[in-house]
């Protein structure tokens, strides 16, 4: 048996969701959230449960799910990701930390931690009793995504935004759009946890096909084969998606991946 207790940032920490599984042996968690005040109150939830932590999984190589590692790690707790997520994290994450530390300041760690224990599509890790399998997508929302599946429950990090604007500025729309197809029939009749927005089943994934369908579609049309929108171009894409999605967070993000798309789309 095992109690999932959630833990999701504020807006300001991109409403991220990080996932406690405890069992009477201890606790799994799934990805690290962003910002380290959100860090802190992470770590003081998985102090409360008065288990220890047995592992950590990161889904995708995206701040928001690797930051917080260093603080909530050890180094005796093992980190899992598949490779290419451990690989793609060792290549960006000072990068990101000098786009984003400026924006954030002492919220954005000072060091990062890379996944190292790696795994290949189909293998399993025990823990506290629990047998997660991964499942390698490779680019699709990051430069490396993946998912993780625990009886009939998926955690699926960012392969679907459920009910906020997603992050698109890494450019491979057209591979999301590819492994989404794949997943709403691996998926079907499983629980989904996404890395923000609410547990679903797997209708998440075809609004997430048709959201990624229109924004392109948006974007070819105002960029007319350009790799870029100009300032006004990219006020009418937001004004489109806001519609399309009304009353969602993150509008900020449409703008951010326009021009990656847009690039994408060209090429």
């Amino acid at each position: 048996m095992y109690r999932i207790h959630t833990y999701t940032a504020a807006e300001a920490g991109l409403l991220v969701n990080s996932y406690l599984l405890e069992t009477a042996d201890g606790v799994v968690l799934i990805d690290a959230n962003l910002l380290l005040s959100d860090v802190r109150a992470l770590a003081a939830r998985i102090a409360a449960l008065h288990k220890p932590l047995l592992g950590v999984f990161v889904t995708h190589a995206h701040p928001d799910h690797f930051n917080g590692l260093p603080l909530l790690a050890g180094d005796d707790v093992p980190v899992y990701a598949a490779h290419d997520v451990a690989d793609t994290i060792a290549r960006i994450a000072d990068a990101k930390r000098a786009q984003w530390q400026p924006v954030y300041g002492d919220e954005w760690p000072d060091r990062h931690r890379v996944p190292d224990q790696r795994l290949s599509t189909g293998d399993t890790v025990e823990l506290g009793g629990l047998r997660f399998r991964l499942h390698a997508v490779g680019a699709a929302e990051s430069h490396a995504d993946s998912y993780l599946t625990l009886d009939d429950r998926a955690f699926i990090g960012d392969l679907a935004f459920h009910g906020t604007h997603p992050y698109t500025a890494d450019g491979h729309t057209d591979r999301w759009l590819t492994a989404l197809d794949a997943l709403t029939e691996e998926l079907d009749g499983a629980t989904l946890y996404p890395g923000h927005g609410a547990p679903g089943d797997a209708g998440m994934l075809a609004e997430q096909r048709r959201y990624l369908m229109m924004y392109r579609a948006t974007i070819g049309r105002l960029a007319a084969g350009a790799p870029a929108l100009t300032d006004a171009q990219r006020e009418e894409l937001t004004a489109v998606m806001t519609r399309f999605l009304p009353g969602a967070p993150l509008t900020w993000m449409i703008g951010l991946g326009a021009d990656a798309v847009a690039a994408e789309i060209a090429a």
